[in-house]
């Protein structure tokens, strides 16, 4: 199966994310983004270990090296701004 990216601002936590579901009828906050829906518990002030939400990795210096190997980074950078829509 294919896949897909959906990039949006990372929520601290549980509260403040587009994927929680407030089930009125059970009285139940329920975690959308879960294959199999979770419930959550909105007293927790940090995002569960458990999210699947993955931060987009940090673009790396220009010019790098690592194990006396000498580099560009361009491509990983030019990947993370596709990633993030700030493709010119």
């Amino acid at each position: 199966m294919r896949k897909a990216v959906l990039v949006m601002d990372m929520p601290e936590s549980c509260m403040g994310c587009n994927f929680m579901y407030c089930d009125m009828e059970n009285s139940e906050e329920i975690c959308q983004a879960k294959e199999t829906a979770r419930p959550v518990d909105l007293e927790k002030e940090a995002k569960p270990d458990w999210c699947p939400l993955i931060p987009i990795p940090e673009k790396k210096p220009t010019y790098l090296i690592i194990n006396n190997e000498h580099g560009y980074c361009e491509g990983w950078n030019d990947c993370i701004d596709a990633i993030a829509g700030d493709v010119n």
